[in-house]
């Protein structure tokens, strides 16, 4: 066995908060590891340059206090899944039962339905969760506590434009 197959095969080690950060400038996701990281990172779509400011509770994956990308304090919980996947999945699920609605198989349309529903509760008793920053939407995975509260309309109303006002978005 060489020794690029030991290395192949080997899982790196995670040593702090995993950050995706979002591009001000074409919204692409910057992945990072919050204990090694640079004072800033360069988007590879537009080449915008991006300063960070990593606290060290981020560095030491023992909490998630400040945005290193905002420097916003104000952070939420959801489920670590792609919210448009998770529509493409309901749109597809209600397409094929309408279907079967369609040609008046009534018992065979709500049984997709049913199933659907199914697959989707599994699915969300699964997945872990994400904390998202309200201002620039950057997301932190980790073995930290999770301690945010989960989404709230009005103070993703508040917060949401004034960072876009800050980025020249608005």
């Amino acid at each position: 066995m060489t020794d690029e197959a030991v290395v192949v095969g080997t899982v790196p080690q995670v040593k702090g908060t995993q950050v995706t950060a979002r591009c001000p400038e074409c919204d692409a996701a910057l992945p990072f590891d919050a204990a090694d990281v640079p004072p800033a990172i360069k988007c590879g779509g537009c080449g915008t340059a991006i300063r960070l400011k990593v606290s060290e509770s981020l560095k030491a994956d023992s909490g998630v206090d400040r945005c290193p990308e905002c420097e916003g304090e104000d952070f939420y919980l959801r489920k670590d899944f792609n919210p448009q996947l998770g529509l493409a999945f309901v749109i597809t699920g209600a397409l094929i039962s309408g279907v079967f609605y369609f040609f008046n198989m009534d018992l065979v349309a709500y049984s997709v339905l049913a199933v659907a529903v199914l697959i989707d509760l599994i699915i969300f008793r699964r997945l872990g969760e994400v904390t998202i920053c309200y201002r620039c939407h950057s997301e932190f995975r980790g073995r930290y506590p999770r301690v945010a509260p989960p989404f709230d309309l009005h103070t993703a109303d508040l917060l949401e434009p004034e960072w876009q006002r800050k980025i020249g978005k608005r």
